[in-house]
């Protein structure tokens, strides 16, 4: 399978967002790895971070390796392994944001029972947030790509209903060539 070739914009768009995201990710895992028991209101948001920043590498490794197999059995099992790390990223991070925006906005006073460490809890926010608006945008750019292609293809439809058998247009009153 070919693809037609990207231009360089494109490319280094798509470079300096990946950069970015690794780095995030990489911030993520150490930010919950070093605060793993200081989020007394909810414990779970260190570890949403370490495994959200976990997956989310492991999956563009797999991503970036199935360029490597274009066909058999290698690139199936690397299909079905990125299928799955981005069923799973999605489930957790379905999860992470009922942990996070539960307890909004927690006490950053240590020692009280809704405490969670400042720095930690923002970043999960923050991250959390960045995700579900860029999800959203995603999900009202796809619909409205379907909107335009639908949207051609019934036009599309019209124009082709008004032709003829030979792709000449002609009135609905007139004969057809080779009517008797």
């Amino acid at each position: 399978m070919e693809s037609k070739p990207r231009g360089p914009v494109l490319i280094s768009t798509v470079v300096v967002v990946n950069v970015i995201w690794w780095m995030v990710m990489i911030a993520a895992i150490g930010l919950g790895a070093t605060h793993l028991g200081r989020c007394n209101v909810q414990p779970n948001i260190p570890i949403y971070l370490i495994v959200l920043g976990a997956t989310s590498i492991l999956s563009l490794s797999v991503t970036y390796s199935r360029g490597n197999y274009q066909d058999g059995a290698g690139c199936i099992l690397t299909s079905a392994c990125m299928t799955f790390l981005h069923l799973f990223t999605f489930v957790w991070f379905i999860a992470g944001t009922s942990w996070v925006y539960s307890v909004y906005p927690p006490d950053y006073s240590p020692g009280t029972d809704r405490y969670c460490h400042q720095i930690t809890y923002q970043f999960a926010f923050i991250v959390t947030t960045i995700l579900w608006v860029t999800t959203t945008l995603m999900f009202i750019c796809g619909c409205c790509f379907a909107l335009v292609i639908c949207c051609k293809t019934i036009g599309a439809r019209r124009y082709f209903a008004r032709s003829s058998f030979y792709g000449a247009t002609s009135d609905v009153n007139e004969p057809t060539a080779g009517d008797v």
